[in-house]
């Protein structure tokens, strides 16, 4: 069997998360990637059992493409990155952001500080409530230290934070995208911020 045959973007199965899931998949059922072609090895009394467990493994295989953004916060985070790498040069972009000459400044991370026309942007990645809430204090600690700058939040699912949390990040953060799936927005936005 030919892992890409249908999918356009192999190598996304073996990156990050999803390539961690097809690893453990192989793993447990004994059936080998080489260059793309899945091999299950067996002989001729076990080859009913090594078809079943073939099929078994594909199916899951099969799966993977079906993770997204809404349901694997780990996918949400990298395919955030790979969206900006399409819009922004990479020599534009420092992803784990620190700036440099405050104090604390590694207790508030920046996702992505990318040039921005009017001034840096920063650029966040929110997937869970805790994240909301990080990036709020965050913002609100440059503010206070009188840090110029725009922000854009990208929330994995913006319907999954709460109400009081989106109204605090509202007021501490700039341009929002209520989820990767608005990708024009995510796009337009990006370019109207980014130099």
């Amino acid at each position: 069997m030919q892992l890409s045959y249908e999918n356009e973007q192999l190598s996304k199965f073996h990156e990050g998360t999803r390539g961690k899931i097809l690893d453990q998949i192989l793993a447990n059922s004994g059936v080998r990637d080489e260059g793309g072609q899945l091999i299950i090895d067996t002989t001729l009394d076990k080859i009913g059992a090594s078809i079943v467990q073939y099929g078994q493994a594909l199916t899951r295989i099969y799966d993977i493409t079906f993770l997204n953004r809404g349901r694997l916060p780990g996918t949400f985070y990298e395919d955030l990155k790979e969206a900006l790498y399409r819009i922004v040069p990479a020599d534009k972009i420092e992803p784990d952001y620190v700036l440099p000459d405050y104090s604390e400044a590694e207790s508030y991370l920046i996702d992505f500080k990318i040039q921005g026309k009017r001034a840096p942007l920063f650029l966040f990645g929110i997937a869970s409530r805790d994240k909301a809430r990080l990036v709020t204090i965050t913002l609100e600690h440059w503010l206070r230290t009188r840090v110029d700058f725009d922000s854009l939040l990208i929330f994995q699912d913006q319907k999954d934070i709460p109400r009081m949390d989106i109204a605090r990040l509202s007021n501490a953060g700039g341009e929002m995208v209520a989820s990767l799936d608005a990708s024009e927005d995510f796009h337009r936005k990006v370019i109207k911020l980014a130099a």
